[in-house]
């Protein structure tokens, strides 16, 4: 790099002359990622490595309308890494399940429960 320039690294979408974007997902059909309503969004830690989607939904179904769980898996083991989203259509139903789910035993583990914070 010539002098002056610097050598930090800056995103092509950030670059002079881009056209700005980046956060488009292809074939979603909603466009930009990030108009997911997140508010209603919770995060489930210390979760068991033998969890399945569906236990969460069960558990998390009494409290409102779910809908979505992701639960994060290994690739080649196709384990629970430990960590998981639920997302409720309503906020109060996501802080009832926020406020009865912290600390509910599951498995041969405690449940962690928290809104998911938005990422920067």
């Amino acid at each position: 790099m010539n002098e002056g320039t610097g050598s930090r690294y800056i995103a092509p979408h950030l670059r002079k002359g881009a056209s700005g974007g980046g956060d488009k997902l292809a074939g979603t059909g909603s466009g930009n990622f990030r108009e997911r309503d997140d508010l209603a969004t919770l995060r489930v830690t210390n979760v068991s490595e033998l969890a399945e989607e569906q236990d969460l939904r069960n558990m998390f179904e009494r409290f409102g309308r779910v809908t979505r769980v992701f639960l994060a898996k290994d690739r080649e083991t196709g384990r629970s890494k430990g960590f998981a989203f639920v997302s409720y259509a309503e906020r109060t139903d996501a802080a009832k399940a926020c406020e009865r789910m912290d600390g509910h035993g599951f498995g041969h583990l405690i449940l962690r429960v928290e809104f998911a914070k938005k990422a920067t």
